[in-house]
């Protein structure tokens, strides 16, 4: 999963995110906040009791009137980086969506440390599994890579619960990254999402699913099984089933898209034969990781 050809495709995306990120201070994120920031919001007048710093002496000098400059508030969160690592994530044993999800934990982590960024990795099923810490630093991916291959998918999901103790530990807010499939999550998805924005998290939904999730390949009489619960079922896979199938899909992803817009949270749909280095890119730059 994590070879060298991986490698070689991380540190070109590093590169890549370098030309796209402007970045004033270590950990430093533009907030919408005002405060007193490198970054040069706007004006407002004087009054007694500011800062005279921030006076725009310039200014003075031409109009006679004192006006306070007025800049972005700098934060310094955490990346948080909640990988769903529950048994839909490799349905029978197929870990191809699972890894994928990993490719792009590994190059989420990778790129925001190299943005000077602490981050977060924290597997979840039906619990939170043991976190990793990592420094600004992204001489610790292969620490990333070690941690994250030694993560098994299995058991049921438990989204709601876990974010909820998830959001609990966080000393402060910080931005999330959820990667999951969203299956039989979307009352779940709504509870997360308010868990985390209820501790001032910025939160970025990255739904990761495959050819099958969307559009299975089935025809005739066939033998289904839910991979977290074992549950079976049997159906004759017909056009019309195809045709159903694919509208409910499509209906659960418009879903899952407004759940995340009515939480203040960003939805980012993720194919797994999306490059994931588009993905990671797209991604940190909607999330604010990223300027550019």
């Amino acid at each position: 999963m994590f070879d060298e050809e991986f490698l070689g495709r991380l540190r070109r995306l590093h590169l890549i995110a370098k030309r796209l990120a402007v970045r004033e201070s270590a950990g430093a994120r533009r907030s919408r906040r005002m405060g007193d920031g490198l970054e040069f919001a706007d004006h407002r007048s004087y009054m007694p009791g500011d800062d005279i710093r921030f006076i725009d002496w310039p200014y003075y000098a031409r109009m006679e009137k004192l006006l306070l400059r007025l800049f972005h508030e700098r934060s310094e969160s955490d990346v948080a980086i909640l990988l769903d690592a529950s048994a839909s994530m490799a349905p029978g044993g197929a870990a191809g969506k699972f890894d994928y999800a990993c490719r792009a934990a590994a190059a989420l982590a990778f790129v925001a440390m190299g943005g000077l960024e602490r981050v977060i990795l924290q597997p979840f099923a039906a619990e939170l599994g043991e976190p990793l810490h990592t420094g600004r630093n992204r001489g610790q991916i292969l620490e990333v890579l070690d941690y994250l291959a030694a993560v098994t998918p299995g058991g049921r999901t438990d989204l709601a619960r876990c974010a909820d103790r998830f959001a609990r530990r966080l000393e402060g807010p910080a931005t999330v990254l959820l990667i999951s499939d969203l299956l039989d999550c979307r009352e779940a998805f709504s509870d997360a999402l308010a868990c985390l924005r209820g501790r001032r998290c910025e939160v970025t939904a990255l739904h990761v699913y495959s050819p099958q999730d969307a559009a299975p390949e089935l025809a005739g009489p066939v033998r289904l099984e839910q991979a977290e619960t074992g549950e079976t079922m049997v159906l004759h896979a017909t056009e019309d089933v195809r045709r159903s199938y694919r509208q409910r899909w499509e209906a659960l992803c418009r879903g899952l898209a407004r759940t995340a817009a009515s939480r203040a949270a960003t939805y980012v749909a993720a194919p797994c034969d999306t490059p994931f280095e588009h993905l990671v890119l797209h991604t940190l730059r909607r999330a604010g990781v990223l300027a550019g």
